[in-house]
C-alpha cells in the first residue's frame, strides 16, 4: 500500500521530532551529568576536609607536645621520679590526655600521677605502645584501640626519648577517640561513608565491622589500585568497582601519614540523575506519540476534505 503525501509529510515530521528530542536530549543529559559529577565531588572533598581538619586540628598539636616532653625528658638523665612527674602532669594538663606516662629501658615505668609500678607487676618493655614507641624514630600514633579499664576507644601517641643519641625510653599520652569514632561513623547515608586508613593501606576505622583491619593492598586488584593512588597523590578523588558497585571516594593525608576517605555509590550519587533522564524520556515518548497522532489525524481529515 502506497503512502499518500500528507501521511509521508506526518512520518517525516514525526521522524524528525524523535531525532531532535534525542539530540536535544542527549546533550541535556550529559550537561547535567557534567554539572552533577562536579557538585557531587565538590560535596564529597568538603566533607573530607571537614574531617580532615578536625582530625588534624586535635592530633598535630598533641604530637608536638609528646615530641617536646621527649626533649624536655632528655635533659633529666637519669629521670628521678620527682623531677619526671611535674613535667608529664604539665603535658597531660596541656593536651588534655587521659593519662601520659613514661616508660624506661631499666623497666621503670612513671605515670602523670606520680604512680611508679613495680617492675615485677609491670614491665612497659614487653608492651605493645613501648615496642613500637622505640621502634619508632620520631612520633608516632596507634591505631585505635578499645582500653581494657576504660572500655573507651583509645589512641596512644608516643616517641623515644634520647640520650647521648642512644634510646632510653619511650614518653606516650593516652586519648580517648569516641567522639572521632562517632564524627566518622555519623555521615549521613546520602552522603555516603567514611573510614581512615592508615599509612601501610590497613583499614582502622570503618562503619562496617568487618571491614576494620582489611588491608587494601591484600584486597582485589580495584582495592589495591585506590591506595596506591591515595599513597601517590595524597589528595584527591577516584572511582573503583567494589563487589559488584561502583564507588567515588574523596580522601586526604592526615598530619600522622594515616587517610581519611568518604566514599559514596555511584548508584546513590546519580539517583537524581537518572530519574530525571527516565521521566524526561516517558515525557518524550508520550510527545513524539501524541504528535504524530495529531498529524495523522489531520492530513487523514485534510484528505477526506480534498
Amino acid at each position: 500500500m502506497l503512502w499518500t503525501f500528507n501521511q509521508r509529510v506526518a512520518f517525516v515530521a514525526g521522524i524528525l521530532l524523535t531525532f531532535f528530542l534525542v539530540l536535544f536530549g542527549g546533550v541535556s543529559y550529559f550537561k547535567m551529568k557534567s554539572y552533577l559529577e562536579k557538585e557531587i565531588t565538590a560535596k564529597q572533598m568538603s566533607i573530607m576536609k571537614s574531617l580532615q581538619t578536625d582530625i588534624n586540628g586535635w592530633m598535630e598539636p598533641c604530637m608536638r607536645q609528646v615530641q617536646d616532653v621527649a626533649k624536655e625528658l632528655e635533659m633529666h638523665a637519669p629521670f628521678n621520679k620527682e623531677e619526671i612527674v611535674p613535667i608529664l602532669a604539665r603535658s597531660k594538663k596541656a593536651i588534655n590526655a587521659v593519662q601520659v606516662y613514661f616508660g624506661l629501658e631499666d623497666g621503670r615505668m612513671i605515670y602523670d600521677t606520680g604512680k611508679e609500678l613495680s617492675r615485677d607487676w609491670y614491665d612497659p618493655r614487653s608492651r605493645s605502645w613501648y615496642i613500637e614507641g622505640l621502634a619508632a624514630t620520631t612520633v608516632v600514633v596507634s591505631e585505635p584501640f578499645v582500653g581494657f579499664a576504660s572500655n573507651q576507644l583509645t589512641v596512644t601517641i608516643m616517641t623515644p626519648v634520647y640520650v647521648n643519641q642512644v634510646k632510653q625510653g619511650v614518653v606516650a599520652a593516652s586519648f580517648y577517640v569516641n567522639k572521632l569514632y562517632r564524627k566518622i561513623k555519623g555521615i549521613h547515608t546520602e552522603e555516603g561513608y567514611a573510614f581512615l586508613v592508615n599509612a601501610q593501606g590497613k583499614i582502622i576505622i570503618h562503619p562496617d565491622k568487618s571491614m576494620i583491619n582489611v588491608s587494601l593492598q591484600e584486597q582485589n586488584t580495584a582495592l589495591k589500585q585506590m591506595y596506591e593512588h591515595m599513597a601517590t597523590y595524597k589528595k584527591g578523588f577516584y572511582n573503583y568497582a567494589f563487589e559488584g558497585r561502583k564507588e567515588l571516594i574523596t580522601f586526604g593525608e592526615l598530619y600522622n601519614g594515616w587517610f581519611i576517605v568518604v566514599s559514596v555509590e555511584n548508584e546513590k550519587a546519580y539517583a537524581f540523575n537518572h530519574n530525571m533522564l527516565k521521566l524526561y524520556w516517558t515525557m518524550g515518548i508520550l510527545m513524539i506519540v501524541l504528535t504524530v497522532m495529531v498529524l495523522v489525524r489531520m492530513t487523514h481529515k485534510y484528505s477526506n476534505h480534498g
